[in-house]
């Protein structure tokens, strides 16, 4: 399985809003929900065409609260070319400004997810998560678990951009949530903090 990227077409929708369209046909797996702010940058979902894996995110100079969801609250969802996949409400500037802080939180480490899959905290149902809130973490420490193609793959807290002690401020996904290359897995504020 292979990541690639496309910037998702914009078509003008009802009252004030724009619609964001499918690329292509596949299944649509949502990386927002309803009420989200987005903008240019951050993957707002992924297209799975044939087992391969297209990121989608919004165009340059486009941002705005998602109004509508395809499939609703369905985490996968079958969609033809030209499909609406979001609709989105046309941002003021100062909810674009947001939706732009968000998506890049300055001076906050976070440890990332390093492919797709489906994230777990504990190595089996019965055991204790690896990590819990409040926890601090060191290069080489297990954090969790990605399973891709029925395969596990262990989370190891390590990285360039990482400090070398962080404390865990937040688990981001829930157990058994399906993540994306680069979606967040755990907040971190770096030890050297006040």
């Amino acid at each position: 399985m292979s990541a690639s990227g496309h910037v998702l077409r914009t078509r003008p929708g009802d009252a004030g809003s724009s619609d964001l369209l499918a690329p292509s046909v596949g299944v649509f797996a949502p990386a927002v929900t309803e009420g989200e702010l987005v903008s240019s940058g951050p993957v707002v979902g992924t297209l799975d065409v044939l087992g391969v894996l297209s990121e989608l995110t919004v165009a340059e100079g486009v941002a705005g609260r998602v109004t509508k969801c395809v499939g609703g609250a369905r985490s996968r969802v079958p969609v033809q070319y030209g499909d609406a996949l979001l609709a989105i409400s046309i941002a003021s500037s100062g909810e674009h400004a947001a939706a732009v802080g968000s998506a890049r939180t300055e001076g906050a480490p976070s440890f990332v997810a390093p492919m797709s899959g489906r994230f777990y905290s504990r190595p089996s149902p019965t055991e204790p998560p690896f990590v819990s809130v409040g926890d601090t973490v060191q290069r080489g420490k297990t954090i969790g678990l990605l399973e891709v193609m029925k395969t596990f793959n262990r989370l190891v807290y390590q990285g360039d951009t990482l400090p070398e002690q962080a404390t865990v401020e937040d688990i981001v996904p829930n157990e058994g949530d399906d993540v994306v290359r680069g979606d967040v897995i755990l907040a971190l504020r770096s030890l050297s903090e006040k």
